[in-house]
């Protein structure tokens, strides 16, 4: 980790709203499945710097499973959301509102929010009303775009979904945001907006977030003036009460790991359901989890260290692997995979979430702490058949022949697989808290304390 990414992982904002989480640390399940692109990977960024690591990265066959009932948190993130929403089905959307009924938090950003608007009404997304909020960024006939044709427009029934905006734009503060610190900083709170709606909610007093402005780092499918007067005022965040628990619809990514502040809204809307929630469960005596418990099914000291052959081979193919990546980012592709484009830089930033935590798997190792073999083993496998994947679509896209079947082929292994390794990291880190060996890993992997 480094550059913009260290500096930002740094900010020392965290660390007062990481405190919320002490007592009690909240289980939380991360979207992976069907319809979900890359941007999941940016929730345990935030997740981490909060000291938070009882995480799982779910899928939707999770879901309709028994998952949710292990979780106090549920974020989904972009992606395609009619194959979010076709995959869950309404079995999926009745799970999720009983679990955010019963006390959970349900955070979806960009395609996550489209999601759950109880405007967006219109199979299959009908049985997901989670929100009582709409989208203003609609139209039957909306105008040729200007830049980022690739980007520009979803299909919505017999209309479109546009996006006029694409990149960073600035938040104001809504009626539901009294009190919160994110806001009490200079200037205005900065944020990405990758194709995110622009929301439309009835109740003012659900409206944590208002467009506010765009900057210099945005770019324009409309002309700026017009995009401009579109979004400036609409709002860009809501949070509402369903039964016992909360509802956030995000256009914007406040996830994005280069963005601190927004990172810090999230953490502080996060941060005020746990307390509640943490408050309720206690009085009821079901809460008995203190800080850095590990789950009762995580077997992570399975095997017998040094773990040095399999750490290595994996560091080996994960870096033979970026490298294809990189020569993959030089050519002109893209791939549409459903109502997604993918861009070549999307296979490197997988493989950097890997990259950027084996040192801290190998400090384990030096230390001759346990880790399960088996794991690493099939980890290793993994990214060297990723290395071949990239390899073969690297010639197909080089050749000029159609690389849409190769590429759909590796970001599915790609993201199953990096869920996979996340999932072992974040186990490791969840043992190591209760071990209180946390601080001394960390000084070792050059990865700042979370």
């Amino acid at each position: 980790m480094k550059g913009r990414l260290k500096k930002a992982a740094g900010d020392p904002a965290y660390q007062q709203h990481k405190r919320a989480f002490l007592a009690a640390f909240p289980r939380v399940a991360v979207y992976t499945g069907e319809g979900a692109s890359h941007s999941w990977i940016w929730f345990s960024d935030l997740l981490e710097r909060l000291g938070i690591f009882d995480v799982r990265f779910i899928t939707e066959v999770d879901i309709l499973g028994d998952a949710l009932s292990q979780a106090d948190f549920l974020l989904v993130g972009g992606g395609d959301t009619y194959a979010m929403a076709s995959s869950l089905g309404a079995e999926g959307a009745d799970r999720i509102k009983q679990f955010v009924r019963d006390g959970g938090l349900y955070h979806g950003s960009c395609a996550g929010a489209y999601l759950v608007l109880a405007g967006v009404d219109l199979e299959p997304f009908t049985p997901f009303d989670l929100i009582d909020a709409d989208m203003v960024n609609v139209m039957a006939d909306p105008p040729a775009p200007e830049c980022l044709e690739h980007k520009y427009l979803a299909p919505y029934g017999d209309t479109w979904v546009f996006h006029p905006v694409y990149g960073e734009v600035e938040l104001a503060p809504g009626p539901a945001a009294d009190g919160y610190a994110a806001f009490s900083g200079a200037g205005a709170v900065t944020t990405p907006l990758f194709g995110g709606p622009v929301l439309e909610v009835e109740d003012e007093r659900c409206v944590l977030a208002d467009y506010s402005g765009v900057t210099d780092r945005a770019a324009f499918p409309w002309p700026r003036d017009r995009a401009q007067r579109l979004i400036e005022g609409r709002q860009a965040v809501a949070i509402d009460r369903l039964g016992e628990g909360t509802v956030i619809a995000s256009g914007p990514h406040l996830e994005h790991p280069l963005f601190p502040r927004s990172n810090v809204l999230m953490a502080e809307a996060l941060a005020r359901h746990w307390q509640r929630s943490a408050t309720r469960q206690r009085n009821a005596g079901v809460l008995d989890r203190s800080a850095g418990v590990p789950p009762a099914d995580t077997n992570i000291s399975a095997g017998v260290p040094p773990a040095d052959v399999s750490l290595l081979e994996i560091k080996r193919q994960v870096s033979n692997a970026r490298i294809v990546g990189f020569g993959l980012e030089k050519l002109p592709v893209t791939w549409r995979i459903g109502l997604k484009v993918w861009e070549p830089e999307k296979i490197r930033m997988f493989l950097e979430y890997a990259w950027d935590r084996l040192p801290y798997l190998e400090a384990r190792a030096a230390r001759a702490l346990p880790l399960p073999m088996a794991e690493l083993e099939q980890l290793a496998c993994g990214y060297g058949g990723v290395t071949v994947l990239a390899k073969t679509l690297k010639l197909k896209v080089e050749s000029g022949q159609d690389s849409q079947a190769e590429a759909l082929s590796l970001l599915t292994r790609l993201k199953e697989l990096t869920a996979r390794f996340l999932s072992l990291y974040f186990a490791l880190r969840l043992e190591d808290q209760a071990e209180g060996a946390r601080s001394t890993l960390e000084d070792e992997a050059g990865w700042p304390a979370g």
